[in-house]
């Protein structure tokens, strides 16, 4: 069958695996994936729901069915399983491996999305081997050099970097929303994934909570690097938050990696509290100046506009929510995926872009 490579793999269609997870915060991968590749997903698996659309449970996806096993949708052809739902683990949770065995007896390339390497399985890794399908391990750490701060000798391209209160409340898809209308617009804009969900949308990036310690910042700086080849703009996909106990350590490396000449702030709205490990977060206003004040001397950056997810929300309830967060704040507010809000969001960047252009060093001293 021959071996892959990653801009293949998402160029094919694909099923989702989401067993008992499916759902719009339940996992992100999937959901993502189905928002700006739906094109290309012919099912979703998860036996809790099936019998069910992906439009029943997320909203949007359209009829895309829910089937509660893989062999349930192979006369739809899928090409691909991805795995929809990353985890803090580093085992094989229970119940998994009938499911991955029989996508790869299908002939089904995988792409996997948790820590664990499927192939350290070897059950797992005796069936792709002798159905000759690729495993894409998006975890694993490539080959990378310590951050050099090379990203300052970029002269001719403009760096956005999406920070923000929380793991999963918007910050990749503010990212993507953003790309998106900028290139339609017409300002050439790359895309720095540094999730695993951002590198299946997109074909490249790194899983930087993959990588090393030492060499989380080289490995974003790599990403910006490749991302700003013959493009104006770069926005930068965030991952964690300053203030998660789990994830700050990404959240920082990213900041110093990608070195942004300015930050989207990123927030649940209505968020009181850390997921994970349940603590208040921090009043945003504190937050926002945590993450201005940690951008390096060499390149100070502002945040421009709170970008929120207020799935849920009524028009009327986000409305007032949203004019009592910019009081807040001081910064507009706007959630990108509502009518017309990845526009603005561009119009704002703009705007910043112009307004900081004679204060900002676009060189290192």
């Amino acid at each position: 069958m021959g071996q892959l490579n990653h801009a293949e793999l998402v160029d094919k269609n694909f099923v989702v695996f989401a067993e008992g997870c499916f759902g719009l915060f339940t996992s992100k991968i999937a959901a993502s994936l189905i928002r700006y590749r739906g094109d290309r997903c012919v099912a979703v698996v998860d036996g809790r729901k099936a019998g069910q659309t992906v439009q029943d449970v997320l909203g949007y996806g359209g009829s895309i069915p829910i089937v509660a096993r893989v062999e349930d949708a192979l006369h739809l052809r899928p090409e691909v399983m991805v795995i929809g739902k990353g985890l803090h683990s580093a085992e094989l949770p229970s119940g998994w491996k009938p499911h991955l065995l029989a996508a790869v007896r299908h002939g089904l390339h995988l792409i996997n999305s948790i820590h664990f390497r499927l192939t350290d399985d070897p059950d797992i890794a005796r069936a792709v081997g002798e159905h000759g399908v690729t495993v894409w391990e998006t975890k694993d750490a490539p080959t990378v050099p310590l951050n050099k701060a090379r990203v300052l000798d970029l002269e001719d391209t403009w760096i956005v970097h999406t920070c923000g209160s929380d793991s999963n409340i918007g910050k990749k898809t503010a990212a993507l929303q953003i790309w998106n209308e900028a290139n339609a617009r017409g300002i050439s804009t790359g895309f720095a994934a540094t999730g695993q969900s951002g590198m299946m949308i997109s074909g490249h990036g790194v899983a930087v909570d993959g990588v090393p310690g030492d060499f989380m910042g080289g490995a974003v700086e790599q990403v910006v690097l490749e991302a700003a080849v013959g493009n104006e703009w770069v926005v930068v996909e965030g991952q964690g938050s300053l203030n998660h106990i789990g994830a700050s350590g990404v959240a920082l490396a990213i900041l110093h990696g990608a070195l942004p000449h300015a930050l989207v702030f990123c927030h649940r709205l209505g968020a009181e509290r850390v997921k994970v490990w349940e603590t208040p977060i921090i009043p945003l206003p504190e937050l926002i100046r945590m993450n201005e004040e940690l951008t390096v001397f060499e390149r100070p950056a502002k945040v421009a506009v709170v970008s929120v997810n207020s799935a849920g929300f009524t028009e009327e309830d986000y409305r007032r929510e949203a004019e009592k967060l910019e009081a807040e704040t001081g910064l507009p507010v706007v959630d990108p995926v509502r009518e017309g809000g990845a526009a603005r969001l561009v119009d704002i960047l703009r705007a910043h872009q112009r307004e900081t252009a004679d204060r900002q060093p676009l060189r290192r001293r």
